[in-house]
């Protein structure tokens, strides 16, 4: 969400309670809306389903599809994202605007060229009709190039249509859904269906917005490739903090508490549901960093580097840097002091009344420890942003990487001591990966001076390798078909 800092400072500049409210809303609305819309969308369908007498069989089908569809493609679209929009901020810096739209294309032909079949392969195995396979598989790949369209959007600060395309998109999955089972057509069929055609809707909808935003270039579908040979940790650090997210989960996936679905459909009821629950406890953390971030640390970090750009004197480069230290450690501060807040008051409130709603006591110990847990991991995801946000990739690739293994490795161990202890694997990844990501923070930027100054190249270096020879070799030929083109077009004038 780099860039809502700009509509952010608007806000902020007024005085009073009601613009700090208005402030943080604008920053909840466009940051969280989408995933507090699809929870919405959940929790609907599973009323009308259940008001046209689906039986809880169909109910508990359709649930297990959507969560599993929606993680798998965003394990698999968050490989690219991270990537992406180090490329679509180089390509606004170089003035290249017209890189982005076919690097999108090319990024959506080769996620789908991975996830279909993958995904294809996968529902031949589940006992389901092919008309319940096809709306999966649309559902799949529509979501695959809908986070990557979600991306080039958020880079043009397109928030508002962002948060209204995906409320368009819940509303049509609802229409259609309703005027399917109207039409007598079976529940899992007739919701599965609507929800892929109601996305499909938004993807067109995202898709005329860019189109808008961006300028049209060529057909060179690997425009991206020698950008992928400068950045590729970039790759692996998207695709280990996806798993260390959702690794956990993984673990009891595949532990004797899984639940069926069908043979090789399974989710763990008892760890699952607590660990959504905990999830949305991390909700105001997020929009703290992002208000933080983006209207009191940037301001502060683009003064460092213009009087680095603009001839500033050292002491003033210093101060500059001094400041931009304090303010950072200040916002990290508040952030966390205000989520440990929301995670003892969840912790205190939340979990007495998840009881009453039907979680056994061993779910509600869960749910307390991943409260904690996943305010370690939105330290940990922060402090990659600011890691990269310095341009300091190995470090939030080996942060990633150790965030992934030691929630693999901590879900295993308790997974063997038993339910008293889930959730405290997760919760001990987050304090040491939290705790490292720190110190590396603090350590790269007392040495800020020497990797701005003394690491970058002197003269730019020529890119060679596989990826770049085969951007160069398409683009040749997409400039030969466009020579071929225009005289065709002028003599048709």
């Amino acid at each position: 969400m780099a860039g809502i800092g700009f509509g952010l400072k608007k806000v902020f500049r007024g005085s009073g309670i009601f613009a700090v409210l208005r402030g943080y809303s604008l920053a909840a609305v466009v940051t969280e809306g989408p995933m507090v819309l699809m929870i919405l969308l959940l929790f609907a369908m599973q009323q009308l389903l259940a008001g046209f007498g689906a039986v809880y069989r169909v109910r508990e089908q359709f649930l297990f599809f959507m969560p599993h569809t929606m993680i798998f493609s965003l394990l698999l679209a968050g490989v690219v994202l991270l990537f992406l929009d180090r490329f679509i901020s180089d390509c606004m810096y170089q003035q290249r605007l017209q890189d982005v739209l076919p690097a999108l294309f090319g990024m959506v032909f080769f996620l789908l060229l991975v996830g279909a079949p993958i995904m294809g392969l996968y529902l031949l195995t589940l006992p389901v009709g092919w008309d319940v396979r096809l709306a999966v598989q649309l559902l799949f790949c529509t979501l695959l190039v809908i986070w990557v369209q979600m991306s080039c959007l958020s880079a043009v600060k397109q928030y508002t249509y962002l948060l209204l395309g995906f409320a368009t998109g819940a509303a049509s999955a609802l229409l259609l859904t309703w005027l399917f089972l109207l039409g007598g057509i079976h529940p899992l069929t007739a919701a599965l269906w609507g929800t892929a055609l109601g996305f499909l809707v938004l993807l067109f909808l995202y898709m005329a917005q860019l189109l808008q935003c961006y300028p049209t270039g060529g057909w060179n579908l690997l425009v991206f490739f020698p950008a992928l040979q400068r950045y590729p940790d970039l790759l692996l650090t998207g695709l280990l903090l996806g798993l260390g997210l959702y690794s956990h989960n993984f673990v009891f996936w595949a532990s004797g508490y899984k639940v069926r679905v069908f043979p090789a459909g399974v989710y763990c009821t008892r760890y699952d549901v607590p660990a959504f629950f905990a999830t949305l406890t991390i909700l105001p953390m997020l929009v703290q960093f992002v208000v933080g971030l983006e209207t009191r640390f940037a301001a502060k970090h683009r003064a460092f580097f213009d009087a680095i750009l603009y001839g500033g004197r050292l002491e003033d480069i210093r101060a500059a840097k001094q400041e931009m230290e304090s303010v950072l450690y200040a916002e990290l501060a508040h952030m966390l002091q205000m989520q440990l807040i929301v995670a003892i008051a969840s912790v205190a409130f939340l979990g007495n009344f998840l009881q009453t709603m039907g979680l056994d006591e061993t779910m509600t110990g869960t749910f307390r420890v991943l409260c904690f847990g996943y305010c370690l991991y939105g330290l940990v995801k922060c402090g990659i942003v600011l890691l990269l946000y310095f341009d300091d990739r190995t470090g939030a690739c080996r942060a990633a990487g150790l965030f992934a293994g030691l929630s693999l490795a901590g879900s295993l161990v308790t997974l063997v001591l038993g339910p008293d202890t889930w959730g405290a694997g997760f919760l001990a990844a987050g304090a040491i990966t939290g705790f490292r990501v720190l110190q590396r923070l603090r350590r790269y930027l007392a040495d800020l001076e020497y990797h701005v100054f003394c690491e970058q190249p002197l003269f730019a270096q020529p890119q060679h390798g596989v990826f770049c020879r085969a951007e160069e070799h398409l683009a040749r030929i997409d400039r030969a078909f466009a020579q071929r083109r225009h005289p065709r077009e002028k003599n048709r004038e």
